[in-house]
């Protein structure tokens, strides 16, 4: 049966092909408040609606998106929370890491790593570096790019941090995704508007359709 909020997807889009081993992905930054819990759980949404099974880890020590996940359940059957369910695509919500040992920890278990950037803004900006030279210690693991969050476009900071940002990927041979918008927020406790699309069509079209064409 389709839900209501499955119908917002459509059917050409969907997948329906498993795969017996899923995608690692990482959503990570060193500071917190940077908007990883509501990117995992907005695009781990987009991703169900597009057919992929998708098993979301809460590793942060706040567990703000398990709760969210527990008290408002978007009736996706495909979108679990934890366990050994088999997966397309597990999606690690990971704590605000400042230490070197667990954020690599995080990345070996990963295959890609997203990067919300909140605003952009000075603090979210100037602690990717350190970022950056972590994911260069773990072999295989690949950037899906950078995601700017809460972001107020016509704040003349976020205008010149966005430049930052980009300035950043292009020394690191990697891209900007379109903003998110800042009335995008786990605590609104909804998809509606589906803020996340355009990130999960990027997902699915870099990280999990090249994988099921290589099993077909």
């Amino acid at each position: 049966m389709t839900t209501l909020v499955e119908a917002a997807v459509p059917a050409k889009n969907r997948h329906t092909r498993k795969r017996s081993a899923p995608v690692v992905v990482a959503v990570l930054h060193p500071k917190g408040g940077v908007g990883r819990s509501t990117t995992v759980w907005q695009l781990g949404a987009e991703l169900a609606l597009r057919g992929y099974s998708v098993r979301i880890e809460d590793l942060d020590q706040g567990a703000h998106l398990s709760r969210v996940f527990d008290a408002y359940p978007l009736g996706l059957d495909n979108l679990y929370l934890g366990g050994d369910a088999p997966a397309d695509v597990v999606l690690l919500d990971t704590a605000p890491e400042a230490q070197e040992r667990r954020a690599l920890d995080y990345l070996r278990r990963s295959d890609w790593v997203l990067v919300p950037v909140k605003g952009p803004e000075i603090d979210s900006v100037q602690a990717l570096p350190m970022l950056m030279g972590w994911i260069t210690q773990v072999p295989g693991v690949r950037l899906i790019g950078f995601l700017p969050t809460m972001h107020k476009q016509r704040r003349a900071s976020s205008k010149y941090w966005l430049g930052q940002l980009k300035r950043l990927a292009a020394e690191h041979g990697t891209r900007v995704l379109p903003p998110i918008n800042d009335m995008a927020s786990i605590a609104d406790k909804s998809i509606a508007g589906h803020p996340y699309a355009g990130v999960a069509e990027e997902v699915r079209g870099l990280c999990l359709e090249p994988v099921r064409r290589s099993r077909t």
